[in-house]
């Protein structure tokens, strides 16, 4: 059984060709809208496979334009996953647990507890925030002139936090119970003239990370997962970005995985979900 999944934005899809109930290949494609981007990726992953369209058993659709989606154009079978749904079961699948909190991190993050109980999931919208990758695109453009956020996270490799965000030792001078000195107090608290664009970059992807965290920490702790939380998505398979989200999360005592194909978590699930 040969399933495709399909996460589709405005202008890009993240794609992914399951055979037999393990990955075969994946691919993103970019384009002018959400229809030439799916059919694109579509494309791409049957050529990446060498298969022809009629070996596939069905294409599940997913991502926030996708229930608008028509690909009748195509002679195929396709079925529309939810993508809370599909976010829920790509994040236990890539994780390989059987319960989790997972965290979708892409223009803005999403919040679902996922449970998997006799080969059915079950999957919970808990929230989530407007924070995330829009959000460094938008702020970057703003304060660095930088719009792509692999330029920002470039930059902030070489930033220093403590030029601009104020920190727990700078008010009370150590650390304070189990949060350390070095803790953030006040995100942007601290910018002077000796602020470098590094540092803003660095900043902001330090302030953008500890929301995210906070936010879905909290959302764990209600359902006793604080130790089983995901993070997928674009901002977490880049690696400062997901170095801030464990060294925060762990600081307010949670744990979480940050899988391997983070990116493609959804359009995973997806295809998980109509196996």
């Amino acid at each position: 059984m040969i399933v495709a999944g399909l996460d589709i934005g405005a202008s890009v899809t993240k794609g992914v060709l399951i055979n037999e109930n393990k990955i075969w290949t994946l691919s993103e494609v970019q384009a002018s809208d959400s229809i030439a981007s799916a059919v694109g990726c579509l494309g791409r992953l049957l050529s990446n496979s060498k298969i022809k369209i009629k070996d596939l058993s069905q294409v599940a659709l997913t991502g926030s334009i996708s229930k608008d989606l028509k690909l009748d154009m195509i002679d195929l079978r396709y079925k529309i996953v939810d993508e809370i749904d599909a976010i829920g079961v790509g994040g236990l699948h890539l994780s390989g647990k059987k319960e989790a909190i997972v965290a979708s991190v892409g223009t803005g993050t999403a919040i679902v507890h996922a449970k998997l109980e006799e080969k059915r999931y079950y999957v919970e919208h808990l929230g989530g925030t407007g924070i995330g990758g829009g959000t460094m695109v938008g702020l970057g453009k703003l304060l660095l002139n930088k719009d792509r956020a692999t330029t920002i996270l470039k930059r902030a490799r070489s930033g220093d936090a403590s030029r601009v965000n104020l920190l727990v030792q700078d008010i009370v001078g150590g650390p304070i119970g189990r949060i350390p000195a070095n803790a953030t107090a006040s995100n942007f608290g601290k910018v002077g003239d000796d602020t470098r664009p590094e540092d803003v970059a660095l900043g902001l992807v330090t302030m953008i990370s500890e929301i995210i965290v906070t936010l879905t920490y909290f959302a764990a702790k209600q359902k006793k997962l604080e130790n089983d939380i995901v993070f997928v998505g674009r901002l977490p398979s880049q690696e400062l970005f997901s170095e801030r989200l464990s060294q925060t999360l762990e600081m307010l005592g949670g744990r979480c995985i940050i899988p391997v194909n983070a990116l493609y978590a959804t359009a995973i699930g997806a295809a998980k979900a109509i196996i």
